[in-house]
């Protein structure tokens, strides 16, 4: 590995136990290579919509309009929309929290090595962030893991470091 290569290097992290070896991989290069390390994190939310599914995830809501049966299909869209909003919001909040947690630990665990650790939270697509994020902060390695956790908390076996891989505009290191 010729060192004076890498300079800056980007983590792309879920919190996921096979993200956390990527980190421990990243890190492990920056230290050898005297590079600095973005930590990235991707807020992906998606759009639950209107349906009877989407007004269970708000329980305040549910409970402060006290719908029934008996309700229109113009008050059960308006219901659905503002349980939506509430919980789009609610559940940003909590993947916010979540992204600082994640991109904190990797910052503390740059620390002890000596490793210059700036994060960044981006909400989006993650693999198009990612790479969005790769190219605009001219990374020189995308370090990522190769299983990772989605927004509902299922696991997705390399969708996102597959469409990194194949569109990275630098050297990417897939760790399972």
């Amino acid at each position: 590995m010729n060192c004076k290569e890498y300079k800056t290097i980007l983590i792309a992290t879920d919190g996921s136990v096979n993200a956390e070896k990527a980190v421990m991989s990243g890190l492990k290069i920056a230290s050898s290579c005297g590079a600095s390390v973005l930590a990235l994190y991707v807020i992906e939310i998606n759009s639950v919509g209107i349906t009877p599914e989407s007004v269970h995830r708000d329980n305040l809501t549910a409970m402060e309009v006290a719908a029934t049966e008996h309700m229109t299909s113009e008050q059960w869209r308006e219901f659905a929309r503002v349980a939506d909003e509430r919980w789009k919001t609610e559940r940003h909040k909590l993947l916010m929290e979540k992204g600082e947690r994640i991109t904190a630990y990797v910052k503390d665990m740059g620390k002890p090595l000596n490793i210059d650790v700036r994060t960044i939270i981006e909400e989006g697509h993650p693999a198009a962030t990612i790479l969005n994020t790769a190219k605009k902060e001219n990374v020189d390695m995308v370090v990522i893991g190769t299983l990772g956790m989605t927004a509902d908390g299922t696991f997705k076996l390399g969708s996102v470091a597959d469409k990194v891989i194949r569109n990275s505009p630098v050297e990417v290191l897939a760790v399972r």
